[in-house]
């Protein structure tokens, strides 16, 4: 069950999904993010490129597959407190995940944070990006997919590319389990094709490695998350 990724899709994967059903497992996501490590992997991450920059302006990220922004606001708030200077652009390209990632934008009123409905092979930034992150996200995308997404991330971020996913394991599959207990039936249903659609560190590094021109770091992260970095080494 656990040897190789999943291919079953999850029902947030179509677009026709019921935006009842996106709306709780968005909910859902924002819970597992803030309470389970997945918002504090992006904020040590930007933490960290962020005191390496110094003083400097700020740094431009790219969120790829946003969601509901649920942590680049988080992370934006948390940086702001503490005088470090995030600038986020974040990519979404589902039309249900927009509208609730705008409603939660507008109430953080938070001029640092923008959401765009757009796919990452359509968009064209006026400048380049410092880092991308991305989390929640790859899992939903087949090995030779995950490749091109990188390759095309490489075309306009400068330094690092983040990956925050979820770690493929039996026990993230029966907690995932007793944390949807008595929730809606589709929310379960995606949480545990997400696990069993994560990845393995060994798998995931020699997928990323395949990749020229970059080094590459995976390694497990709390609560059955992973954690991959991607520098690009430029000319």
């Amino acid at each position: 069950m656990f040897e190789v990724r999943a291919s079953e899709a999850e029902f947030l994967d179509d677009p026709g999904c019921d935006q009842e059903l996106a709306a709780a497992s968005y909910r859902f996501m924002t819970m597992i993010n803030a309470w389970a490590g997945g918002t504090a992997v992006v904020r040590r991450f930007l933490a960290e490129k962020a005191r390496e920059a110094g003083c400097g302006g700020a740094l431009r990220v790219l969120d790829v597959g946003s969601g509901s922004c649920d942590i680049p606001l988080a992370v934006s708030r948390w940086a702001r407190r503490r005088g470090l200077r995030l600038r986020f652009t974040c990519l979404e390209p589902s039309a249900r995940a927009v509208a609730l990632a705008r409603t939660r934008l507008a109430l953080a009123d938070d001029p640092d944070v923008q959401v765009l409905q757009e796919n990452l092979f359509a968009h064209r930034p006026a400048e380049a990006y410092d880092y991308a992150t991305a989390s929640m996200c790859f899992h939903h995308f087949k090995d030779e997919e995950i490749l091109e997404i990188v390759r095309r991330l490489r075309t306009f971020v400068r330094k690092e590319v983040l990956i925050n996913d979820l770690r493929r394991a039996a026990p993230a599959w029966l907690g995932a389990c007793l944390l949807t207990a008595g929730g809606p039936a589709g929310v379960r249903h995606d949480a545990l094709v997400s696990i069993r659609r994560g990845f393995k560190i060994s798998e995931f590094k020699a997928l990323l490695q395949r990749i020229p021109d970059c080094t590459v770091s995976v390694r497990a992260a709390w609560c059955f998350r992973i954690s991959a970095r991607i520098a690009f080494v430029r000319a």
